[in-house]
């Protein structure tokens, strides 16, 4: 599957609003957030090999700040790991 189409998949899958922080770019941008989301490989594309991606498994939809705070160490953080930063900051 090639990585356009993973991506559409995905979104498809899980809609357009961060999976982390719950961001939703038209909700704030209007037409021009419509439809707008940044796709994040669960596993480092690095780390995959040959191995055939599944949208819903291996991918999750996150907004642009997002996508860069899960890449912001050497050690990607998982999705889970960043969901409870988030949760703190925003309590």
């Amino acid at each position: 599957m090639s990585g356009d189409r993973a991506k559409r998949a995905c979104i498809k899958h899980y809609g357009i609003m961060c999976f982390v922080c719950n961001f939703d770019f038209e909700e704030l941008y209007g037409e021009i957030g419509q439809g707008f989301i940044i796709v994040h490989h669960l596993k480092p594309i690095s780390e995959q090999g040959d191995t055939k991606i599944n949208p819903a498994v291996d991918l999750r939809p996150v907004c642009s700040n997002c996508h860069s705070m899960l890449h912001r160490r050497k050690t990607v953080l998982s999705i889970n790991e960043l969901q409870k930063i988030v949760e703190t900051k925003c309590k």
